[in-house]
């Protein structure tokens, strides 16, 4: 009976030590962002995530994985400071379409990231969470680089007079085609904000 207990009380003891040098670990801070901080269990998360994702790249290095991850929640750290600065909000609802159509686009059924969150102990928001930033952060580019998203109206025309179709599709098309202009624009314009933006903050690794 004595030996019993003795052989639990080591199981548990090992147990213990494991998991209080795993908690240790992940909570160990890799990079600070003023008074933000990014720790390894945040890039184990991210990491896990983007495999999640992004299925077909599952060839990648544990190094690349971990880079792409790394970067990836810098540039979301300073989005979401930059946002709150200026107080740019979006709703619920709007959060919520979105997150629906990214997940008919990746063709993820909810079940499936619920599973995945569970799996990997990540919180049930974690997408969202991602979704709702970058849409803030989109709102508040196009906001600021309104007045300079100037499409080429020639080039436009030039594209729709190479289709054969009549006045209310080549309408329909003329609004993709600009639309699609000012999103490359302001895909320009986000990244050039985004790297004058990380200027502003102290970025530690560590």
């Amino acid at each position: 009976m004595k030996k019993k207990i003795i052989f639990f009380l080591l199981i548990f003891l090992t147990l213990s030590l494991k998991n209080s040098y795993t908690k240790e670990l992940s909570n160990n801070v890799v990079v600070s962002i003023n008074n933000e901080i990014i720790t390894e269990l945040d890039i184990s998360k991210e990491m896990n995530f983007i495999k999640f994702i992004k299925k077909s790249e599952n060839t990648k290095k544990l190094s690349e994985y971990k880079t792409e991850a790394t970067n990836a929640l810098i540039d979301r750290k300073i989005k979401n400071i930059e946002t709150n600065n200026l107080k740019v909000l979006v709703s619920e609802k709007e959060v919520d379409i979105s997150l629906y159509n990214y997940l008919a686009g990746q063709n993820i059924k909810i079940e499936d990231l619920n599973t995945f969150y569970k799996a990997h102990e990540i919180e049930d928001d974690y997408l969202k969470n991602i979704i709702k930033i970058d849409m803030q952060w989109s709102q508040m580019i196009r906001g600021i680089y309104e007045n300079r998203i100037n499409v080429n109206l020639t080039e436009v025309n030039k594209e729709l007079q190479k289709e054969s179709q009549n006045t209310s599709e080549n309408q329909k098309l003329k609004e993709q085609l600009i639309m699609t202009e000012q999103n490359i624009l302001l895909n320009k314009f986000a990244a050039s904000h985004l790297e004058k933006s990380k200027k502003k903050y102290l970025i530690k690794f560590l």
